[in-house]
């Protein structure tokens, strides 16, 4: 089976970038969750409003960063699949 390292290549690569993207949307989830917790400080109607926007961020980019949590867990299955582990 000569394509299985490269495909092992290819799925380390996958993996590897799933992991940056989840740690990049983590850290932007919290530093919306903070922007929302600072605007939401003051008594003004816009500042509100645009807090709820950023929490709405947030809560995207956390469902971003579980995503690519699971999809890099399936990577690891079919790395050991593919290993005879």
């Amino acid at each position: 089976m000569e394509h299985l390292p490269n495909m092992s290549e290819t799925l380390a690569s996958f993996h590897s970038d799933l992991n940056r993207i989840q740690t990049v949307a983590g850290t932007l989830a919290q530093v919306e969750r903070q922007h929302y917790n600072d605007l939401t400080k003051y008594e003004d109607q816009r500042l509100t409003s645009i807090a709820v926007s950023e929490q709405s961020s947030a809560r995207q980019l956390g469902e971003i960063k579980q995503i690519c949590i699971a999809m890099a867990q399936k990577i690891e299955e079919i790395q050991q699949t593919m290993s005879g582990k």
